[in-house]
C-alpha cells in the first residue's frame, strides 16, 4: 500500500543510539540526562556476521533507559473493568437537611447506611465518611446558628455533633444528649428537633437538651412528625385497626412548636418534608403547606428550581462547581404563600389524573456527514482513546462554589470565578471507597483533572492563564510540578506509556483549517512525582498525532503541509537528545485513523476508501467502507497490512494514548 521515499536507520543503530548508558543509576536520572545518547549522523556500517535487517519486518523501538516508575498501578483486568465505570454515588438518599448542610447515604462507596454517611458543606465541601452513632435509626440536621448533626438509636437516646468535622472523629463525635423513651419517629429543622412516641409528640428548642411532650390525638398512634424551620409541624396519626382493615391515617397541625394540635383541612394521601416544604411529595399533583401553616395550596412551585446539595456528591473528572447561596436547604425556597381562591386543597386528596400524553417524540437528521480529511491529516480529527482504567482513580466531586454572577442562568452550574475549590476523592474500585482529599493549596482555580496509569494530574490556572500542574497518587499528598506557559484550559488529552511516561495534549484545528497550528504536547518522564523538571515541552511544526513512549521519549506522526496529507513522518523526540528520525517521507494512499504503540510496534489504523457510485444519480447510498485494519510500519518505512498472531484484544484494551485530537 505505501512505498517509502527513504530507508530507515537498521535497528541495531536504534537499538545502539536508545540503550541504557553504562552504569547510570535509575533514581538519579532527571528529565534532562535520561540516558539515551544523541544518534549518529551517518548509519556505521553493519558489523560482519551481523544478521541483515529486514525491510518488511514491524519496527521495533528500543528498550527505555529509564525503569517504569514505582507508581504504575497495572491495568484493571476484564471482570474488573466494570467497577470502573460505577458511580458510588450514582444512587444517594438525602437522609438530613439543614441550611448549608446535607447529609446523604448512598449505596455503595463506603457511603453505605451501616457503615456510615457523606455530608455536604456549602463551606467545607463533600466530607466524609461520616462516624455515625452505632445502630443509628435517624440522622437530621439543626441548630439556630450552626448546623449541628444529630443522630437517634432505637431506645430513644439522642446523640449530638457539634458539626460535620466532629461527626468525623472515630472516638467518639457524637456525644449522648438526652433521650425519648419510645420514640419511633424524629424529625428536626430550623432549632427545634421532634420526636414521636405513642400517642405524643416530644419537641425541643435547646439544641436536645430537654423536650416538652403533648398529646396529638387521643387514642391515637402518631407514626410520622414533620418540622418546618418557622416552628409550624405536621403530624400523621392513626388509629387502632378494627378487624382487618386498617384505620386511615389523619394529618394534624401545630403552631406554636408542639403544644396545641387540630386536624388539618386537607388530608393528604402521604406527606413529606423537603427543606421548608411540607407537601404531598407529588409533583404532578403537588398540595403544599402555605406559610400560614393552616391552608395547603395547589399553585406551589419554585421547589426544584434550585440544585439539591446532593448534585455535589457525583464523581467526575470534570470540574464542577455551583454558585453560592442556590441550593436548595431547609429554609430555601420558603413555605409558599396562602392560596388564593380555587387554589385551596381540602378533603381527602383523590387520586392524581397526570396527563400521560405528554411523550414528545422527535425526527433526528440521519445522513453522512462525509469525509472532510484526506490521508494522514485524518489523524487531526481522530478521537482520544482513554487510558486503561486502574484499581485507583483520582476524581472531583461537584462540590465547587463559584460566585453567583458568573453563573449563567442564576443558580445553574459553572466552573469559573471559583471562591471555593471542588473536593478531590480517591476512589479504590476494587475495595469499593471514596475518600475525600482537599484541593492543593496554590490552586484556587483548578481546570482539568486527568488519570492515567495510577496517578492524577490536576491542570490549574495560575496568575497569568498559564497551566500550573499537579501530581497525586492513591496514597500520600498533591506534589506541585512547576508551571508551563500553555494556557490551562488547552491541556485536554491525556496519554499513558506502560512505563508511566505520560503525554498532555493541546488540541489542534482540524484537517479542513485553512492554517495549520503546530502540534503541542507536555510529556512528563517516568520519575518520582513532584520530581523537579519532570515535564517538557514537544512541538512539531506539521504534527499530526503524537503518543508517549517508553523513557520519557514521544512519538510523533507529522505530514508536510505541502503533501495534503499523503506523506508522513514519525519521530521519537527524546528528553535531553537530539529527535531520532523513524520514517520519513512515507507514502499515505489511504485515510489514517489512528496511531498506537503496541509491543513497541507503531501502528496505524487505516480506513479504507470508499467505492465509488459508478451509476451514478439516484438511489441507495452504496455501500459502507469495510472495517478499518491496522497497518504497522516497518524497517524499511512502509505501512504494510498487520498479520493477526492470534485473538486482537478489545479496542480499548490496546491502546493507551490519543493520536491527534
Amino acid at each position: 500500500m505505501v512505498a517509502s521515499r527513504l530507508a530507515l536507520l537498521p535497528l541495531t543503530l536504534l537499538a545502539a543510539s536508545c540503550g541504557p548508558a553504562a552504569g547510570s543509576a535509575p533514581a538519579a536520572l532527571a528529565p534532562a540526562s535520561v540516558a539515551i545518547p544523541p544518534a549518529p549522523l551517518e548509519a556505521p556500517a553493519r558489523a560482519a556476521g551481523a544478521p541483515a535487517v529486514d525491510p518488511s519486518a514491524p519496527l521495533t523501538l528500543p528498550i527505555a533507559a529509564i525503569p517504569p516508575a514505582t507508581w504504575v498501578e497495572p491495568p484493571l483486568g476484564e471482570q474488573e473493568r466494570a467497577k470502573a465505570g460505577r458511580d458510588p454515588f450514582r444512587e444517594h438518599t438525602e437522609i438530613a437537611l439543614g441550611e448549608r448542610v446535607a447529609i446523604f447515604a448512598a449505596k455503595g462507596g463506603g457511603a453505605d447506611p451501616a457503615g456510615g454517611a457523606f455530608a455536604v458543606d456549602e463551606k467545607l465541601g463533600v466530607v466524609g465518611p461520616l462516624k455515625l452513632p452505632a445502630r443509628f435509626t435517624w440522622v437530621g440536621v439543626a441548630g439556630p446558628q450552626i448546623d449541628a448533626l444529630y443522630g437517634a438509636t432505637p431506645d430513644g437516646v439522642l446523640h449530638r455533633a457539634a458539626g460535620v468535622r466532629d461527626a468525623l472523629r472515630p472516638d467518639g463525635g457524637f456525644v449522648p444528649r438526652s433521650s425519648v423513651p419510645g420514640a419511633t419517629a424524629w424529625d428536626a429543622a430550623g432549632a427545634l428537633i421532634a420526636a414521636a412516641a405513642g400517642e405524643r409528640v416530644s419537641v425541643s428548642a435547646d439544641e436536645g437538651r430537654s423536650f416538652t411532650s403533648a398529646v396529638v390525638a387521643p387514642g391515637k398512634t402518631v407514626r410520622a412528625v414533620l418540622v418546618r424551620p418557622d416552628g409550624v409541624l405536621a403530624a400523621v396519626v392513626q388509629a387502632p385497626a378494627r378487624g382487618q382493615q386498617p384505620a386511615a391515617p389523619d394529618t394534624f397541625l401545630s403552631l406554636d412548636r408542639g403544644k396545641t394540635w387540630k386536624r388539618s383541612a386537607f388530608q393528604p394521601r402521604s406527606i413529606e418534608r423537603e427543606g421548608s416544604w411540607i407537601w404531598n411529595g407529588n409533583a404532578s399533583c403537588p398540595a403544599v403547606l402555605s406559610r400560614d401553616g393552616q391552608a395547603w395550596t395547589r399553585a406551589a412551585a419554585g421547589l426544584y428550581t434550585r440544585p439539591s446539595f446532593g448534585v455535589a456528591l457525583h464523581l467526575s473528572p470534570a470540574i464542577r462547581a455551583t454558585a453560592a447561596g442556590s441550593f436548595r436547604s431547609a429554609v430555601a425556597p420558603p413555605a409558599p404563600e396562602p392560596p388564593r381562591r380555587g387554589d385551596t386543597a381540602v378533603g381527602r386528596e383523590p387520586p392524581c389524573k397526570s396527563d400521560d400524553d405528554g411523550v414528545v417524540g422527535g425526527i433526528g437528521l440521519i445522513g453522512d456527514a462525509g469525509v472532510s480529511c484526506g490521508g494522514a491529516l485524518c489523524l487531526l480529527e481522530s478521537a482520544a482513546p482513554r487510558p486503561q482504567p486502574t484499581r485507583t482513580r483520582i476524581t472531583t466531586f461537584g462540590d465547587g462554589i463559584c460566585e453567583p454572577t458568573s453563573a449563567r442562568p442564576p443558580g445553574s452550574a459553572c466552573a469559573a470565578h471559583l471562591t471555593r475549590p471542588p473536593t478531590f476523592a480517591v476512589v479504590d474500585h476494587i475495595a469499593s471507597t471514596v475518600t475525600p482529599v482537599a484541593a492543593p493549596e496554590g490552586c484556587p482555580q483548578p481546570v482539568a483533572l486527568h488519570n492515567a496509569a495510577g496517578i492524577g494530574v490536576l491542570v490549574c490556572r495560575g496568575g497569568s492563564g498559564g497551566a500550573v500542574l499537579f501530581v497525586r497518587g492513591a496514597q500520600g499528598a498533591w506534589h506541585a510540578e512547576g508551571s508551563q506557559a500553555t494556557p490551562a484550559e488547552a491541556l485536554r488529552w491525556i496519554a499513558a506509556a506502560p512505563d508511566g511516561t505520560l503525554l498532555l495534549l493541546e488540541p489542534t484545528p482540524p484537517a479542513s483549517a485553512r492554517q495549520r497550528e503546530p502540534l503541542q504536547a507536555l510529556v512528563r518522564s517516568p520519575l518520582p512525582l513532584g520530581a523537579p523538571q519532570a515535564w517538557r515541552r514537544v512541538t512539531a511544526p506539521d504534527g499530526v498525532a503524537a503518543l508517549p513512549a517508553p523513557g520519557g521519549a514521544a512519538l510523533v506522526a507529522s505530514s508536510p503541509t505541502a503533501s495534503a496529507g499523503r506523506r508522513l513522518d514519525v519521530t521519537l523526540d527524546r528528553p535531553g537528545q537530539p529527535a531520532l528520525t523513524l520514517a520519513r517521507d512515507v507514502d499515505v494512499d489511504q485515510d489514517l485513523t489512528l496511531m498506537e504503540l503496541r509491543d513497541g510496534q507503531v501502528r496505524f489504523r487505516v480506513r479504507p476508501k470508499p467505492t465509488p457510485d459508478v451509476q451514478g444519480g439516484l438511489g441507495p447510498p452504496p455501500p459502507a467502507p469495510p472495517d478499518a485494519r491496522w497497518h504497522v510500519l516497518t524497517h524499511g518505512g512502509e505501512l504494510v497490512l498487520e498479520t493477526p498472531s492470534g485473538p486482537t484484544p478489545p479496542a480499548d484494551g490496546r491502546l493507551f494514548g490519543p493520536a491527534g485530537r
